[in-house]
């Protein structure tokens, strides 16, 4: 019985490459002839050390070896050693052709990596054969890859594989301080399409989400089936501007699509977001989390639309019962912002601002031009990996520096922050009033807000509450001439810098420091929650929930 050839074993890839080994050119050439006519690509090499060059090289992708036992600069056992050692995306299946043909041998090739054994004089068909039958076996490999790799129903890569992927892309954007985009999305009320058709009709309606979208992206981009009805998509070099123009048209194209089921004709619509690399990130993983919660967003708005995360940071969630604006009351970004410390210009040095860091004890700063308009951001990990040049004083901050900044102007309210700080990772924003930097809010500096203002103001203990007129009278008295103090003391300090000598700034700075410590305290004092001695008076029922 004539049983069919199946081409998945029996068919060479074209122009499959093969690296042919041996010092001899009479038999490199009698090879070579033998497989360019099956269709292989062939390489040569005359020693180990051309062998090796020609492996280490990416652009070859090689997926056969040829090689004699006898080599000019060692010996095929060694060679193959250092090949099975080197980091490839695929197998290459190893032949070994040497006139050592005995049992001792033979073991020796197999334990140090060969696939198989070819003794010499070469014989064309048992070559060939020998090939053949190393194909079958990449090609097995290559379907398995392929089987693990990709997701079952849709044939989409898996999160996993995404993820790798991501991963190096990530690096490289960073490096190479290259545009990147995050898009997620989802299939809007899937499961309706379940419930009402079927599962085997929702299958069909993902398989063919799979199809359009795997349609829509360039070879560069990286997509995926992220679960269940999500999916998601890495835009290398690529803005938010032109993601948001390719999501917002992808869109458009699944909405117009019709998908034929087996009972009937449907449409879907999808929701998503898309986010962008911000000053702040440091793993791939929170630009996907925030493209995320752009796509949350998306869903709560009504679904069918594109959120992206430069519109996120001002969204303000329903407050139906209008809990959080009586806790807020009306409290702004400049209510609880920490003010600039200083700034650097895009022309200052990598070597300059580190010290400027080390001498003042601080993270990062925000970067200004001339004319004081914030173009960027600087921290202590932007500066780590450009200190180590030789020519650290010569490299300017623009080079290091992050563009992609959060910022909020000093009137919008504190509510709106904090919102934002609950949505992502993120856990610092500058402050910038016509394209000034004012200050910046963090976690820490929320929290102080609410322990100085919003605790004690909804507090109904009397440590925290002011009882009577004139108690109320006399803490606005304390209240305002402290701060006129503070106000004081501050502008002497400016004018004694300015006039005194270097040499006298560190006990002026040391004592007038102190007096503004004094003045801080007694201002907090005239707010309550802490007494003239600085000491924090612990709510007694804070105190209880430890004993």
């Amino acid at each position: 019985m004539n049983t069919p050839a199946d081409p998945q074993f029996d068919c060479c890839p074209i122009r499959s490459r093969v690296l042919v080994v041996d010092d001899d050119k009479l038999i490199r050439t009698l090879i070579c002839e033998f497989l360019t006519r099956e269709g292989y690509e062939i390489v040569q090499a005359a020693n180990c050390l051309e062998a090796l060059e020609l492996l280490e090289d990416p652009k070859h992708k090689f997926k056969f070896m040829v090689t004699d036992w006898e080599l000019p600069d060692g010996n095929g056992i060694d060679l193959i050693r250092h090949a099975r050692h080197l980091v490839q995306s695929h197998y290459m299946y190893i032949v070994m052709a040497t006139s050592h043909g005995n049992r001792e041998n033979l073991t020796t090739a197999f334990n140090a990596g060969a696939d198989d054994f070819l003794t010499k004089p070469i014989d064309r068909s048992e070559l060939i054969a020998r090939i053949r039958a190393g194909q079958r076996i990449l090609n097995l490999e290559t379907r398995l890859t392929q089987l693990a790799n990709s997701d079952e129903l849709t044939g989409l890569p898996t999160r996993r594989v995404f993820e790798e992927l991501v991963a190096k892309e990530w690096s490289r954007a960073q490096r190479y301080r290259l545009p990147l985009s995050c898009v997620i999305f989802d299939i809007d009320f899937f499961k309706r399409i379940n419930d009402i058709h079927g599962h085997k009709a929702g299958d069909q309606v993902l398989r063919e989400v799979s199809r359009v979208f795997a349609a829509s992206v360039r070879k560069s981009d990286i997509i995926c089936r992220y679960g269940g009805e999500e999916f998601c998509a890495l835009l290398p070099e690529t803005t938010s501007a032109q993601a948001y123009i390719w999501a917002d048209n992808f869109r458009k194209r699944i909405a117009a699509t019709e998908i034929i089921l087996d009972t009937a004709v449907v449409n879907v619509s999808i929701s998503l977001g898309l986010a962008e690399p911000l000053s702040e990130m440091e793993e791939f993983t929170d630009l996907i989390e925030i493209a995320d919660q752009c796509l949350l967003e998306a869903k709560g708005n009504g679904r069918n639309q594109v959120v992206a995360f430069n519109s996120l940071h001002t969204q303000i969630s329903c407050d139906p019962t209008g809990h959080l604006e009586d806790f807020f009351q009306g409290a702004i970004a400049a209510d609880a912002m920490m003010p600039i410390v200083s700034s650097v210009t895009p022309q200052s040095s990598v070597l300059a601002v580190s010290k400027f860091f080390l001498d003042y004890r601080i993270p990062s700063a925000p970067v200004v031009d001339d004319s004081g308009t914030l173009v960027g951001i600087v921290c202590e990990k932007d500066l780590l990996a450009a200190a180590i040049r030789s020519n650290a004083h010569k490299i300017q901050i623009s080079e290091v520096m992050r563009r992609n900044l959060i910022c909020y102007p000093p009137g919008i309210s504190l509510r709106i922050v904090w919102e934002f700080f609950n949505r992502v990772s993120i856990r610092t924003v500058l402050i910038a009033d016509n394209g000034k930097a004012v200050g910046i809010i963090s976690r820490h500096s929320i929290l102080r807000w609410f322990a100085n203002t919003a605790w004690k103001r909804n507090s109904q203990d009397a440590q925290f509450t002011f009882q009577g007129e004139q108690e109320q009278r006399l803490a606005v008295l304390r209240l305002d001439h402290a701060a006129k103090l503070l106000a004081e003391t501050s502008r002497q300090l400016t004018a004694d810098v300015q006039s005194r000598i270097p040499e006298e700034h560190g006990a002026m700075v040391v004592g007038t420091v102190s007096k503004m410590q004094d003045l801080m305290v007694e201002l907090l004092a005239s707010v309550g929650g802490i007494d003239c001695n600085g000491v924090l008076n612990i709510d007694p029922t804070i105190e209880s929930c430890g004993e």
